[in-house]
């Protein structure tokens, strides 16, 4: 029986294709290299989830605890939405209120704004004796300082005046003279934190006199009467007595002659607002936007009216928000975190804005309300932002800048936090992934 035999088809080179298909051989080695990724690419890709399943991860984490959690993330190199839980939802914003009175005033206003608190002359002159008033009418300046006011002193002093037979009079009529903001718990007292609004008054933290709480309780008194001493110290006979306040604006026919003339602009007033989150200084700036449409008792609707202007004009739903004082102390304010990102990107697309309000941001381990927050984090330099807090309310919304270069605005608020750590903790977790 004849054996059955396979076929089969062997290539064998001869000495001259041998060098040739080495040269094939190697050559498609390296080609099937460069095609196919690195093993420690394809575990990079792998292993590392992108910044909206990290956020999704950390939103998770909060929404399993006791309180509520609203977050949007937006990418504004990219004009793109990042990330939102709960963006939609109108929560209490705290001192995250500010961001809302800085870019409105801002946005309206502009930076070179100013507050002017003036000295007018009411009455005439018999030699170097008025008869008559001096009359000192305020405009919310929250800058206005002791120095300020000695040289309103020497200009009434200059002015020719030796006497004054009449008396100091405060012309407070700018605002509606209610002296707590809409929605302030009524068992909040003035203080440094919660502020007597007047629009006659001295920078808060100068309290000339240390004895007398009248700086915070009746502050538009106690600018009077710290002018009286200053006259008087001049060598101006004043009589004894401080007037009423005014709460109708002096006609010109009656005010005769300006005095004196102190300015301060908006941009002054942001630093210690927005670092600090100096409550003064944000209804000041409140109080000023609503005086810009109606001068004269201005109240808080009018001011709120600039600020919904604002909110309508970088489509925010309006029906979510709710917009009652200037700092964020009202229990009325509500705001969505998603509306809080609108204003902030709004104000990143107008350099007038942008570049004003930036760097009137705290930053994180650096300055501020975030000078101890962040530290030693890839977050530190990288996150400027607006804190909040009050009680049951832990707010932070602001600027980010990402290892790749982007800028992220970003918004976080907590609401029913018994107890802040936990939820700053958090919040500064979210802001060490936003600029891995």
């Amino acid at each position: 029986m004849q054996e059955k035999r396979t076929k089969t088809l062997n290539f064998v080179p001869n000495n001259t294709t041998m060098p040739h298909l080495r040269i094939f051989l190697i050559l498609s080695f390296y080609a099937a290299t460069l095609l196919l990724p690195s093993p420690v690419q394809s575990l990079h890709a792998q292993t590392l989830p992108s910044l909206a399943e990290r956020l999704a991860a950390l939103a998770a984490e909060a929404n399993a605890q006791p309180y509520y959690t609203g977050i949007c993330v937006y990418d504004l190199t990219a004009d793109q939405t990042v990330f939102e839980s709960g963006a939609h939802k109108a929560m209490r914003p705290a001192s995250t209120q500010k961001i809302l009175t800085a870019v409105a005033a801002l946005d309206r206003l502009g930076k070179d704004a100013v507050f002017t608190t003036q000295a007018l002359q009411q009455g005439y002159m018999e030699g170097t004796t008025l008869v008559g008033n001096v009359v000192v009418r305020g405009g919310f300046d929250p800058v206005f300082s002791y120095d300020d006011l000695r040289r309103m002193a020497r200009a009434i002093h200059d002015a020719g005046i030796d006497s004054i037979a009449g008396q100091l009079v405060a012309d407070v009529s700018m605002t509606d003279g209610l002296p707590l903001g809409n929605g302030w718990c009524w068992d909040d007292v003035p203080s440094s934190l919660i502020p007597y609004l007047t629009p006659l008054l001295f920078n808060h933290e100068q309290d000339i006199d240390s004895r007398s709480k009248q700086c915070v309780e009746d502050p538009d008194q106690y600018f009077l009467r710290i002018l009286q001493r200053e006259l008087r110290q001049l060598g101006v006979s004043c009589r004894d007595g401080i007037a009423q306040p005014l709460a109708v604006n002096l006609q010109p026919a009656t005010a005769q002659r300006v005095l004196y003339v102190e300015r301060h602009t908006v941009e002054q007033t942001l630093g210690p607002m927005m670092k600090k989150s100096d409550n003064l200084h944000a209804e000041a700036l409140f109080y000023l936007l609503g005086s810009s449409a109606k001068f004269s008792r201005t109240g808080w609707k009018d001011c709120a009216a600039q600020v919904e202007n604002l909110l309508r004009k970088v489509g925010a739903d309006t029906d979510n928000v709710s917009v009652a004082d200037g700092s964020g102390l009202s229990l009325y304010n509500y705001v969505t975190p998603r509306t809080l990102v609108q204003v902030l990107r709004y104000a990143y697309l107008q350099p007038a804005i942008y570049t004003v309000l930036l760097p009137s941001l705290p930053v994180a381990g650096v300055d501020g309300t975030l000078e101890r927050r962040m530290l030693r984090s890839p977050a530190q330099r990288n996150v400027r932002a607006k804190t909040g807090t009050c009680m049951g309310v832990i707010t932070l919304a602001g600027y980010a800048t990402a290892a790749d270069g982007h800028h992220l605005a970003f918004a976080i608020l907590c609401n029913g936090p018994m107890k802040g750590d936990a939820a700053r903790a958090l919040q500064d977790k979210i802001c060490q992934e936003l600029v891995r």
